[in-house]
C-alpha cells in the first residue's frame, strides 16, 4: 500500500507537533509519525520551562543565546491566550514566573540579576514576603530575589493540547527505510511526500545514517536529573553561585495533596551526567543540603533519569544560539535547539517548503495505531532512599 501526503513528520515531540499544527493551518495534507510515545524522551523530561534569556547572561555578557530567547516569551504567551501561532488555551502552566536566587555568591547573583534585566525588562526584585516557602524558611538566606516572567508548563497538557489538534493524523510506527527523494517505508506500507521533515531528537542521527549522510551535523549532550519526593511546597528557579550555569534548576510536580517531587536540573543535572545514579544521589542530596539547609533531606525517596540531550551543531561544534533547518534532498532535518524555540522552528520550517502547494484535502492516515502520550519520568522512576 502507498499513501500520498505533501508532508511527513517524523517526530512526535514538540517540535514535530508544533510543526504539524503550522503545516496543517496552511492546508498542507499531512501526518505525523511517531515511533514511541508522543513526547516520550527530550519533551516530558524537559523542565517546561519557557525561557526568555536570563539564564544565559549570568556572567553579565548578553550572548547570542540570550538574544534570541528573548522574544519567546511573548509568542508562547499569545499561544496561551488562544491568540497566536497555535491555540495553547487547554495547556496548564504550573508557574506564571521562575525565579533566581543567591546559592553561593551574594555578589554574584547581583550582577545576574543586572545583566538579566539588559534581556528582559520584566524581571522584578521581590519583597521578602513575596518570597516562595522554600526561602521564607531559609533562616540564613539573604536576598535579592528576582521573579522571571518566565512560565513553567506541564509539558503532557502541552503534548495533548497539540496532538488533539491533528486528529487521526498523529501515528505511531518505525521506519524501516528513509530517502532523501521523500519516501518513508514502516512494515510493509510506503508512504510518500513531497517533503519529509524530521523532527525527532534523538531519531534525527537515525535519519542521517538511513541517508548515510557523513557530515556533522549533531551532537549528545548527556546529563542526569535527579528527582527528590515528598516535599510540601512547590519551587521554581534558578539558585546562582559562580557559574555561567545554575548551580541548581528546580521544578515542581504535584503528586497528592500537598506533596511534591522536586525535578532538578543546571549543575546538578550536569555534574551528574559523568556519575553512576547512586553517586549522583548522593552528589544532589549534598548540594541540597547546603542550598536549602532548614529541610530534613534525611528522610526523602531520590530517583534519576539519564538522557542524552540530542542536539544540532555549528560548524566550530558549538550549539547555535537558535534553531536550525538543514535540507537534505527532499528531506528537512529540523532542531528547536531549546524548547523555548519550538515557535521558531515551525517558522524555519514553513519557510522551508512554501514551494510546494498545499493539497488541501486531507487523506485518510495508514492503517496504523494512534500514538499514545508518554508518561514523565518521576512516573516510571526507580525511587529508593539513601543507603
Amino acid at each position: 500500500m502507498t499513501y500520498d501526503y505533501d508532508v511527513i513528520v517524523l517526530g512526535g515531540g514538540i517540535a514535530g507537533l508544533w510543526i504539524g499544527n503550522r503545516l496543517r493551518q496552511a492546508g498542507y495534507n499531512l501526518i505525523v509519525i511517531e515511533k514511541e510515545k508522543l513526547g516520550a524522551g527530550q519533551t516530558l523530561a524537559a523542565q517546561g520551562m519557557i525561557h526568555g534569556g536570563q539564564k544565559y547572561v549570568l556572567q553579565g555578557i548578553v550572548t547570542p543565546h540570550a538574544t534570541a530567547a528573548a522574544r519567546m516569551p511573548q509568542r508562547w504567551q499569545a499561544c496561551f491566550m488562544g491568540e497566536g501561532d497555535v491555540d495553547l488555551s487547554a495547556v496548564k502552566i504550573l508557574s506564571d514566573s521562575q525565579i533566581m536566587w543567591p546559592a553561593g555568591s551574594l555578589v554574584t547573583s547581583a550582577a545576574v540579576m543586572a545583566a538579566a534585566k539588559s534581556v528582559n525588562a520584566g524581571c522584578k526584585k521581590l519583597d521578602p514576603a513575596n518570597y516562595p516557602e522554600a526561602l521564607k524558611s531559609h533562616k540564613k538566606m539573604r536576598g535579592p530575589v528576582y521573579a522571571l516572567p518566565e512560565k513553567v508548563l506541564d509539558m503532557r497538557s502541552l503534548v495533548h493540547a497539540l496532538a488533539q489538534k491533528l486528529p487521526r493524523h498523529v501515528v505511531q510506527g518505525e521506519i524501516a527505510t528513509l530517502t532523501q527523494t521523500g519516501e518513508v517505508a514502516i512494515a510493509d506500507r510506503r508512504l510518500r511526500a513531497k517533503r519529509i521533515v524530521v523532527a525527532a531528537g534523538r531519531g534525527n542521527e537515525g535519519a542521517l545514517q538511513m541517508l548515510k549522510v557523513g557530515a556533522r551535523l549533531t551532537q549528545r549532550r548527556p546529563l542526569q536529573q535527579v528527582m527528590v519526593r515528598p516535599l510540601p511546597y512547590a519551587m521554581f528557579g534558578h539558585g546562582i553561585a559562580v557559574s555561567r550555569h545554575p548551580r541548581i534548576t528546580v521544578t515542581s510536580h504535584a503528586i497528592g495533596r500537598d506533596r511534591y517531587v522536586w525535578y532538578l536540573g543546571g549543575g546538578i543535572a550536569e555534574t551528574g551526567a559523568t556519575m553512576d545514579a547512586a553517586s549522583a544521589v548522593r552528589f544532589a542530596a549534598k548540594e541540597l543540603q547546603q542550598i536549602f539547609p532548614q529541610i530534613d533531606w534525611g528522610e526523602k525517596e531520590w530517583a534519576t533519569w539519564q538522557g542524552d540531550r540530542a542536539e544540532p551543531v555549528d560548524e566550530r561544534g558549538h550549539l547555535p544560539p537558535g534553531p536550525v533547518v538543514h535540507a537534505i534532498g527532499q528531506l528537512l532535518l529540523a532542531w528547536p535547539t531549546k524548547l523555548t524555540f519550538a515557535p521558531a522552528l515551525a517558522d524555519l520550517v514553513v519557510q522551508r517548503i512554501k514551494d510546494v502547494t498545499p493539497a488541501g484535502a486531507q487523506c485518510d492516515p495508514p492503517p496504523l495505531p494512534v500514538a499514545d502520550v508518554g508518561a514523565y519520568p518521576w512516573e516510571t522512576a526507580d525511587w529508593r532512599k539513601i543507603a
